[in-house]
């Protein structure tokens, strides 16, 4: 056992794995299972082990855990593992010694751990007999190949763990752990918006020509969702969204930076954007648009939602003094807005459209429809001042929240 975990400190490639706490601990305690006669501590360093692996894996299985760590793990070989790196035997053949060692540690399992301190410490067998059970159900022998396939499918990783990101001010990717469940299904109407929106992402995802698209419309009308629902709509093609905030456009191209390798694909998603005049952000997105000297990469594509047609808003000193004054200020608003090869508009709803979804909206819940229930709905739509998918859906929460 001492051989085991002394060889482990070779391991390079996966050095990662062998900080995580559940791991580090638990060779922590297998070290010192081979050197200590002291059981109090043996006993310390078993419990924090047990208590990491229990908080990260339900089912209390090492194997399962460790499977879990290698296949999203960020080393050299998942993050060049769609180039060369597979012709790199040297890696390669490392890569295959490490997970043997990890094999040789999983050999150290439950029943082998409660029978060593049985033997070491026969006195103690009435404590040694309640220790907390962690499962070893599977034989190892990891299959490096089957790895590398995972790493080229699913990215590695945060990347392929999550389906939705936030990229911060400071340059950080962070999951989103609870995403959206919307579908196109509970977006009622814009069927014209949701078809191509449908359309030119699936042909981002199958390496055709694609464009950005810019959705622009009044708030409540599902421009976001429309958006969101493209996640639950593509899952089985892997793909990613990662929201970013205006702050946050100047680093733009870092992030083209790190996704451009990446075997995925990832919609950038800026939500509700809007630009002051001379606003450094306006700048720093319309040159990653279209114009930066580091080109957007082929496994990227940005959709942006508005409730400003030019995405700029104009005050009044902006109309003032001459002609060309005037001209050069629209033509910047227009000039970014034209970077998106689509723009879809979503309108406020007629009083016809808006009852037309109440009635969808009470159908998929069971709600019986009458005209009671239609002139209720105008009369919530009167409070709230504004005819919209949203106000609509109020709505019906509103009404069955009532019976």
């Amino acid at each position: 056992m001492s051989d085991i975990t002394t060889s482990l400190l070779l391991i390079s490639i996966y050095k990662n794995i062998l900080n995580d706490s559940v791991i580090y601990n638990f060779i922590n305690f297998l070290s010192n299972l081979s050197k200590s006669d002291d059981f109090d501590m043996l006993l310390k360093v078993y419990s924090e082990f047990i208590s990491r692996l229990y908080e990260y894996e339900q089912n209390q299985n090492i194997y399962l855990y460790l499977k879990y760590l290698l296949y999203t793990d960020e080393n050299i070989i998942s993050k060049g593992c769609s180039s060369c790196i597979k012709d790199n035997e040297n890696i390669l053949q490392t890569a295959r010694y490490e997970l043997s060692l990890f094999d040789k540690l999983l050999t150290n399992n439950y029943s082998y751990i409660k029978n060593s301190l049985m033997s070491k410490f026969p006195d103690k067998r009435d404590i040694i007999e309640h220790l907390p059970v962690f499962y070893d159900t599977n034989k190892a022998d990891f299959d490096l190949n089957d790895i590398i396939n995972s790493y080229n499918k699913n990215g590695y990783g945060k990347f392929s763990c999550y389906s939705a990101f936030k990229f911060n001010e400071n340059g950080e990717i962070i999951p989103v752990k609870y995403t959206d469940s919307v579908t196109f299904n509970d977006l009622k109407n814009y069927d014209y918006q949701k078809s191509v929106i449908k359309q030119n992402t699936l042909a981002f995802l199958e390496g055709k020509n694609a464009n950005n698209i810019l959705l622009y419309g009044d708030r409540g009308c599902g421009k976001s969702s429309t958006v969101k629902a493209l996640i639950n709509e593509f899952s089985s093609y892997n793909l990613k969204i990662i929201q970013v905030y205006k702050e946050s456009f100047i680093k733009l191209s870092d992030l083209y930076d790190t996704l451009r390798n990446l075997p995925l694909k990832f919609i950038i998603f800026a939500d509700d954007i809007s630009f002051d005049e001379n606003d450094k952000n306006f700048s720093s997105i319309k040159a990653v648009l279209e114009g930066s000297l580091s080109n957007r990469p082929e496994n990227v594509i940005i959709y942006a939602t508005t409730n400003r047609m030019h995405l700029v808003k104009e005050s009044f000193s902006a109309r003032e003094g001459n002609e060309v004054h005037y001209n050069d200020t629209i033509d910047e608003m227009v000039s970014l807005s034209d970077r998106f090869g689509i723009m879809l508009t979503f309108s406020l709803l007629t009083k016809s459209e808006y009852l037309d979804i109440v009635t969808k909206l009470a159908a998929d819940c069971c709600i019986a429809i009458n005209d009671d229930l239609l002139k209720q709905a105008e009369e919530f739509c009167a409070l709230k001042g504004i005819r919209t998918p949203r106000v609509a859906r109020q709505f019906i929460t509103n009404f069955l929240t009532s019976l």
